[in-house]
C-alpha cells in the first residue's frame, strides 16, 4: 500500500482540526526527491499553417540553446531527442524541466548539452499572443485549432519529429522518446495510436518511443471494457497491491460505477474510436489505426500510488486521516467504464490492448513504486529514466522494483 500521512494541522482561526492532504496521491510520500526547475526560453515553431495564419506553434528549449527544431545548421552532435507534453494546466516550462533534468540527471550536463535535444510544446487554450497557434478544445485528441485556417495538434507534433528525424541537420539522430504525463498522458497515447509518421521515421533508421504516463482515460481499441466490482469500500477502491495483481475480463458494456449508464456513449471518440469527428484521424481510418498500433513501440507508465478519487473523499478521508486530491481525475461515466482509479484503468487498458490483438507480447507496461500523481516524480523515477534510455543503460537502483508486464 501507499504510505500516507496521518498527522492533522490545526486550524488556529477556526478550531478545527482540518486533515492534511494524502501526499501519496501527488508524488512520493512526503515530497520526495524530485528537481523542478531550470532556465527555459520559449520558441515558435513554423507549421504548414504559419503563413496563411501568421501564427507558429510556442515550444520550450533550455535558456541560451543553440540549437532549434528549425536550426538551418548541421548538428551531428545531436543523437537523441525527447518530446514532452504538458498536462491540462498547460505548463509546457515547468514540463520542460521535469525532463530536462531527468535527462541531466541520467546522463550528466556533458551529455545533455551535447548530445539530447530536449523540447516541449506549449498548447494554448485561449489568444496569448497573436503570433501563436491556440485551441480552445479537443487539444489532447487531436483537434484542430481556432484560427483559419486550422491544424490538429498531432499534425503538428508529426512536423516537430520529422523536424528533428531530419537527417540532413540532425544526422547523428538515433533516438526519439515521446513522452506526456496526464493530459499529456491522453494526447501521447492517442498520438501513438493514430499519427502518420511514425513508419517514415523508423525508415530513417531512427527509434521511436512513446510513453503516455497516468492519464485519466485511455483510447480503447473496440467496444469492450473490464468487468469492474460495482460497489467498492475506502480499503478495496483501488488497491494497489490488488490492481498489480489483477487479471480483467472483459465485456462489451461498461461496467463497475459505469454500470446500466452511458450505454451509447461510453466507446465515442477519445475513450474508443466510435463517432470520431477529428478530421486528422477520419483522414486515416480506423482500420488503418487499428493495424498499426500494435507496431509502435509503446510503454504505458503507471503511478502505483496514483489511486486517488475525490469524490470518495466524503467516505475515505476519515479512513485515511488525510485529503484526497485527484488532481482533477476524469469522473465521467466514459472513464469510469476504464476503472475505478488512475492505476487500475491503466493496468485494465495494457490487458485490453493485448486482448484484441491476441498477442502478449504488444506493449508493456511500467509500473513506478510509491509514486502518485506527479510529472515531475515520474519522469525522474529511475526505472523510467532506464527504460526510456535503454539504448544506454541497463540498470535499476538498487531498492526500486520495476514491473514491465
Amino acid at each position: 500500500m501507499c504510505a500516507m500521512r496521518t498527522l492533522a494541522i490545526l486550524n488556529l482561526i477556526t478550531g478545527i482540526i482540518a486533515l492534511p492532504i494524502c501526499d501519496w496521491c501527488g508524488g512520493p510520500p512526503g515530497g520526495g526527491s524530485c528537481t523542478m526547475s531550470c532556465d527555459t526560453t520559449k520558441h515558435l515553431f513554423t507549421t504548414r499553417i504559419s503563413a496563411d495564419t501568421g501564427r507558429l506553434m510556442p515550444y520550450w528549449l533550455p535558456a541560451k540553446s543553440s540549437v532549434t527544431l528549425l536550426s538551418p545548421e548541421v548538428h551531428p552532435e545531436i543523437k537523441f531527442a525527447v518530446l514532452v507534453h504538458h498536462g491540462a494546466a498547460r505548463n509546457g516550462d515547468d514540463y520542460f524541466c521535469y525532463m530536462y533534468n531527468s535527462v541531466l540527471e541520467h546522463f550528466g550536463p556533458a551529455v545533455t548539452k551535447t548530445q539530447a535535444l530536449v523540447f516541449a510544446p506549449q498548447v494554448y487554450e485561449s489568444v496569448t499572443h497573436s503570433d501563436e497557434l491556440f485551441w480552445d478544445h479537443e487539444w489532447r485528441w487531436g483537434g484542430n485549432s481556432s484560427t483559419s485556417p486550422s491544424i490538429s495538434t498531432f499534425e503538428v507534433m508529426d512536423e516537430m519529429l520529422l523536424a528533428v528525424a531530419n537527417q540532413t541537420r540532425f544526422p547523428s539522430l538515433q533516438h526519439i522518446v515521446v513522452a506526456g504525463h496526464s493530459a499529456g498522458g491522453q494526447i501521447v497515447q492517442r498520438y501513438a495510436l493514430t499519427n502518420r509518421v511514425d513508419q517514415e521515421i523508423a525508415r530513417r533508421g531512427i527509434d521511436l518511443h512513446y510513453f503516455p504516463a497516468n492519464p485519466s482515460s485511455w483510447t480503447y481499441l473496440d467496444a469492450s471494457r473490464p468487468i469492474l466490482r460495482q460497489t467498492v469500500t475506502c480499503a478495496d477502491r483501488c488497491n494497489n497491491e490488488t490492481i498489480a495483481a489483477a487479471k480483467y475480463d472483459f465485456a462489451n458494456k461498461p461496467g463497475g460505477k459505469a454500470a446500466g449508464h452511458c450505454t451509447k456513449t461510453y466507446n465515442q471518440y477519445g475513450y474508443g474510436l466510435d463517432g470520431n469527428t477529428v478530421p486528422y484521424i477520419q483522414s486515416i481510418g480506423v482500420a488503418k489505426i487499428l493495424g498499426q498500433y500494435k507496431t509502435r513501440n509503446v510503454t504505458y507508465v503507471s503511478g502505483s500510488c496514483d489511486v486517488c478519487d475525490r469524490l470518495m473523499a466524503s467516505q475515505c478521508d476519515d479512513f485515511y486521516q488525510c485529503e484526497m486530491d485527484d488532481h482533477s481525475l476524469d469522473h465521467s461515466c466514459e472513464a469510469y467504464a476504464q476503472g475505478w482509479c488512475r492505476m487500475e484503468r491503466a493496468h485494465a487498458f495494457i490487458q485490453h490492448v493485448r486482448k484484441h490483438y491476441q498477442e502478449p507480447g504488444v506493449h508493456n507496461l511500467l509500473s513506478l513504486p510509491t509514486i502518485g500523481h506527479s510529472g515531475c516524480a515520474v519522469f525522474q523515477a529511475p526505472e523510467l529514466q532506464a527504460r526510456m534510455f535503454s539504448w544506454q543503460s541497463s540498470y535499476i537502483k538498487a531498492g526500486s522494483s520495476e514491473i514491465i508486464v
